[in-house]
């Protein structure tokens, strides 16, 4: 026999007083970005900062960096930096080509005119392997593109 008690909850059905509080993670307007740089391509990940991140999330942007950063030429990261500062860093960088990790916008970003790619959030990632492959994918899709283009 089903547990009514769940099946409530996961209804929504049970009264206010009875809900669990879900811990919800609140994005703050910090963010982090990592820029790469090629011969002549120059690819920036924005990441957005939460308030406690997982160690999973952690090593996850971590190790992004760290492939991003063996495979350029040149790197660098820029950490806390409030939403109203990116449009000036990522010119500043000369990006061409921009993840946008956890499908952050900004007016400002959109006015660049720089090849934006939204990826789902780190948490996202961590919880369906097929979208931490389709970032792999569009990174490689990207590098490989721009080889072809200059060859």
């Amino acid at each position: 026999m089903i547990n009514k008690r769940m099946a409530y909850e996961e209804l929504n059905l049970l009264p206010v007083w009875l809900h669990r509080k879900r811990q919800e993670k609140v994005k703050r307007t910090l963010f982090d970005i990592g820029s790469y740089f090629f011969k002549e391509l120059n690819i920036s990940i924005i990441f957005p900062q939460f308030d406690e991140p997982s160690k999973d999330e952690i090593e996850l942007s971590k190790n992004l960096h760290t492939y991003m950063n063996s495979i350029s030429e040149n790197s660098k990261c820029i950490r806390n930096l409030k939403e109203s500062e990116l449009a000036a860093t990522l010119k500043m960088n000369l990006s061409h080509h921009i993840f946008l990790i956890g499908d952050t916008k900004s007016m400002e970003l959109n006015d660049l005119g720089i090849n934006f790619k939204s990826s789902p959030s780190i948490e996202e990632m961590l919880g369906n392997t097929d979208k931490k492959k389709k970032l792999w994918h569009d990174i490689q899709s990207l590098l490989r593109d721009e080889m072809k283009e200059k060859f």
